[in-house]
């Protein structure tokens, strides 16, 4: 396949692919699963962004693990998404099984209008799935102009503050405003210490963990991924980020009349998008100028020893982003593997090749 390798095993391996090749294929993937041609498109430049900005948790490694879904009937690949009550900038969505990425653009664009209309708008969603990255969305908003949050109730991997269970969900958040720079202040970030995705990527690249980010079983510490996978996740700050995701399953999951804590309410994913609108405050050149000055305080701090200095956040994904779509993205080999043995699978002629 004319790999360029940057050592390990034969399913730990890296391999440098073009975007535009991983987008076309993950795209025809989607699409032999009964996605229409927009929606597939979708997914490819969605979750290729991911990988574009060095969120390879969020990235295509999940491509084959959807497709399965929708071919196997537990994604819906044509969903009726649908309000059940809006009343003027408020929405609650149904999202009738969706891929999540697909639910996502959908509540944050009727979000930004909304917004239009009435300064801000939530937009809550029940009945949901997994919608990778929040980045995603929040940027929308801020390419749009406002301010966007977003956020989902996930995986219930973690203990609560003083408890040995795992009953609390890894809850991420997602908040993007514009500025007056190539790149929006774009945070995104679980509540746990990592992700829980990110213990699968370590698996897949045959690296271990940071002690901190896992308990394995019998509630040691560990940085083996697989123990970690096998135990609890744990929370980011002690308390604080126990407290967190509790707020956060509250907006997502008990205010939709979805899933919510360990089990209770109905199934699927729940969520939550909220978009403002700056110019009702202040005109959005003024706004842009305004997160300038205060870009430009934060990164003329003197820099710590052995730093590279001051980034905000959002800014290294974009400084990836556009280092990749010029370079390749690195690509670990397992996951190039199930995504030309899926496509090779279901007839496709189309295939990931590393670049020269």
């Amino acid at each position: 396949m004319g790999e360029r390798a940057t050592g390990g095993t034969a399913s730990t391996r890296t391999i440098v692919v073009a975007a535009e090749n991983l987008r076309e294929v993950t795209t025809d993937l989607f699409a032999r699963a009964g996605m229409s041609a927009e929606d597939a498109a979708f997914m490819g430049a969605c979750l290729v962004d991911a990988d574009l900005r060095g969120v390879h948790s969020h990235g295509t490694r999940y491509a084959t693990m959807y497709v399965r879904a929708l071919r196997g009937g537990d994604l819906n690949p044509r969903p009726e998404i649908r309000p059940v009550n809006e009343k003027g900038a408020t929405v609650l969505l149904d999202a009738d099984r969706g891929v999540g990425h697909l639910v996502g653009r959908h509540a944050m664009e009727l979000a930004i209008a909304r917004a239009r209309e009435f300064g801000t708008s939530t937009v809550a969603v029940r009945n949901s799935t997994h919608c990778g990255a929040m980045a995603f969305f929040t940027q929308m908003a801020a390419d749009a102009g406002c301010i966007g949050f977003a956020a989902t109730n996930a995986g219930v991997r973690m203990v609560p503050y003083g408890g040995a269970d795992p009953v609390v969900a890894l809850n991420p958040l997602s908040w993007a405003a514009p500025t007056d720079r190539g790149w929006a202040v774009d945070l995104d970030m679980a509540t746990s210490v990592a992700a829980g995705s990110k213990l699968q990527l370590a698996k897949e690249r045959g690296e271990r963990i940071p002690f901190g980010w896992a308990l394995d079983e019998e509630g040691n510490p560990t940085d083996d991924p697989d123990a970690g996978m096998r135990g609890v996740m744990l929370p980011l700050g002690g308390a604080k980020g126990y407290g967190l995701a509790v707020c956060l399953d509250i907006l997502t999951g008990v205010l939709s009349g979805g899933r919510f804590g360990a089990g209770l309410g109905a199934p699927g994913t729940a969520q939550h998008f909220q978009a403002i609108d700056i110019e009702p405050f202040i005109p959005l050149s003024e706004f842009k100028a305004r997160m300038g000055q205060l870009i430009d305080q934060l990164k003329a701090s003197r820099p710590a020893p052995d730093s590279a200095g001051v980034f905000l956040p959002g800014e290294i994904e974009h400084n990836l982003k556009e280092q990749r779509l010029g370079g390749g993205i690195p690509m670990t080999g397992v996951v190039i593997d199930d995504i030309n043995a899926l496509a090779r699978e279901l007839g496709s002629g189309e295939q990931v090749v590393a670049v020269a």
